[in-house]
């Protein structure tokens, strides 16, 4: 079955510095996009969530420098600035990947700002701020919502892995890996 309108949803952005939370507390790393480039995308307004797709980094990267103290609860991103190096993503990491993407305000940790969190289902070697990122947003999961733990979290994310690769396994998914977009 292939994507139903709107989607697929194109986004072409670069990661930026998040929280630290995906890799640090919950060992699920995610790649931040900046909120305003998949608000401006044909992504139905106000609908925060977790997303399913495909996603490629691509491009140089560099190291995250300069983080702030965390002020209060951890509810704002620590601020911290992006040194670009010629460091090149890796042939073996710049593949077109099954991805989630969770879009909101992350009511666990209670954001006070929106967020857009993509975590592409691959084992990378290196950290790769700054470098250039395609996302094909090809459907919607589930609302965002609130966890009792961190655990009940890290399991409900899990389903979530669970149920984007059963999804692109379908035969109208997997031709999209192929799309001139990832080019």
């Amino acid at each position: 079955m292939p994507p139903v309108p709107p989607y697929p949803v194109l986004i072409d952005s670069h990661v930026i510095g998040g929280f630290g939370r995906g890799s640090s507390d919950l060992g699920i790393p995610t790649a931040n996009i900046p909120p305003s480039d998949f608000l401006a995308s044909d992504i139905p307004k106000g609908q925060t969530g977790i997303y399913f797709g495909l996603a490629k980094i691509s491009g140089t990267y560099g190291t995250l420098v300069r983080h702030s103290p965390r002020e209060g609860n951890g509810s704002k991103p620590p601020v911290a600035e992006v040194v670009q190096t010629e460091n090149r993503i890796r042939p073996e990491d710049a593949d077109v990947l099954p991805m989630v993407m969770s879009v909101g305000w992350n009511p666990f940790y209670g954001n006070s700002e929106p967020s857009a969190e993509v975590h592409m289902v691959h084992k990378f070697a290196d950290q790769f701020y700054g470098a250039n990122i395609k996302l094909a947003v090809l459907g919607y999961i589930r609302p965002e919502r609130n966890f009792a733990s961190v655990d009940e979290l890290i399991e409900e994310i899990m389903n979530d892995i669970r149920k984007a690769k059963e999804l692109l396994a379908e035969d109208g998914y997997k031709q999209i890996e192929s799309n001139e977009f990832f080019k």
